[in-house]
């Protein structure tokens, strides 16, 4: 005998299904690929996201310039580190899907699989760019998900309280608070760009609380 349950019913339908919604999100990581940028030779993580639904969307964070000069990306992969409670990763060969000659296979690549497979919280936003063909600007716009901030799944924590020990989530409501679509700035704007925090350990290992 089975009895519905609507939520298994909705999920079948995300199969295959990607994320395109602005928002909060948990999940897995199910790649957390190396990767080095053929020109600059930027460091970064590829990520394939899976939410709880079977959704799933790609973003990249670089981390590092080639001469080594750290970029806000950093800070991401540190959050995630404190939400997933590690104090290292490393890089290990694992089979993973990806897009070659344009369809989805499974292939090895070198990952980060203490990033991958465990529970975490994601917002995540649309963000509009301008579209490349050959390293040649199309003047096609599109849209793409981009990492916005992480949390811990099981309690909603952000790094900044897993860090200073605290137990009931604040930070995060402010911060979904903040969350929206990022279109494409105009040419000439003049925007003011934030500088990215310092990606240095603040805390002496003595005070991380994992």
């Amino acid at each position: 005998m089975y009895t519905l349950d609507t939520k298994l019913a909705s999920k079948a339908d995300a199969i295959g299904a990607y994320i395109s919604e602005t928002g909060k999100y948990t999940g897995t990581f199910v790649r957390a690929e190396k990767l080095v940028s053929a020109t600059k030779q930027t460091d970064g993580i590829g990520f394939t996201f899976r939410a709880d639904d079977g959704r799933e969307c790609r973003f990249d964070v670089w981390t590092r310039k080639g001469n080594g000069e750290p970029l806000s990306g950093l800070n991401q992969i540190n959050a995630m580190m404190a939400c997933l409670s590690l104090r290292t990763i490393t890089v290990s060969q694992q089979n993973v899907k990806k897009w070659d000659n344009g369809q989805e296979v499974v292939m090895p690549a070198p990952c980060f699989a203490d990033l991958m497979g465990k529970p975490i919280g994601v917002l995540l936003r649309a963000e509009e760019y301008e579209k490349m063909a050959d390293g040649q600007k199309t003047g096609e716009l599109g849209w793409r998900m981009g990492l916005f901030a992480i949390f811990q799944a099981s309690t909603e924590l952000m790094a900044s309280e897993i860090m200073a020990r605290k137990t009931a989530p604040e930070q995060l409501a402010k911060v979904v608070a903040q969350l929206a679509d990022k279109p494409l700035k105009k040419q000439g704007g003049g925007a003011r760009q934030q500088q990215p925090a310092a990606a240095g350990n603040q805390f002496a290992d003595d005070d991380i609380p994992f």
